[in-house]
């Protein structure tokens, strides 16, 4: 009986060396999804909500979240996908919460315009005005393909797991939006 206890004793000391190098590589591996990720998740929520600071929260929260549920993730390869669904649910509460649309802090906007007015002629900045406010005028859910693909920087693939539509049907829709787009800003 105490040869049971002895090995049951180093069994739990073995249980308890392998947890926590585990976990140890889970916090490694997290540290790198969140370096590789962070900034991408942080430009798709601004822009969402057009404010730095809730951005940030939002994007600390999606992190916060994906650090909570990681062991539930079963291919680490679909980190992505999944930290970019944490996050525009993030958005969807942050709106439902306020009770209100996207808005545009209209001080931040004049100081954006400012910094492209130097490097952009008159021209260039009418049609940046111009695209703005066509697709300001896109249905959500256009408006999202164009976050996730360009502000973003997510390939179709992960697009299509977010979405949760096929990943063809992704690739369809966002390049006849685009189409869409040029043909209007040609005008």
């Amino acid at each position: 009986m105490n040869g049971n206890k002895v090995l049951n004793n180093e069994s739990l000391a073995f249980m308890m060396n392998e947890a926590e190098e585990t976990h140890q590589s889970m916090m490694v591996n997290f540290t790198e999804l969140y370096r590789r990720n962070a900034t991408n998740v942080f430009y798709y929520l601004y822009s969402r909500v057009r404010n730095v600071a809730d951005a940030e929260d939002l994007a600390s929260q999606t992190f916060v979240t994906a650090l909570e549920n990681l062991p539930k993730l079963r291919d680490l390869r679909k980190f992505t996908p999944w930290v970019f669904s944490i996050a525009r649910n993030k958005a969807f509460d942050y709106f439902r919460r306020s009770q209100r649309r996207p808005t545009v802090d209209y001080e931040e906007e004049l100081e954006s315009v400012k910094a492209v007015e130097v490097t952009l002629s008159q021209t260039d900045q009418d049609r940046l005005c111009d695209l703005e406010s066509l697709i300001s005028r896109l249905s959500p859910l256009e408006q999202e393909y164009l976050r996730l693909r360009i502000v973003a920087d997510l390939p179709f693939a992960e697009i299509a797991s977010i979405l949760n539509e096929p990943e063809i049907r992704i690739k369809k829709k966002y390049y006849r939006l685009l189409e869409r787009l040029q043909a209007q800003v040609e005008k």
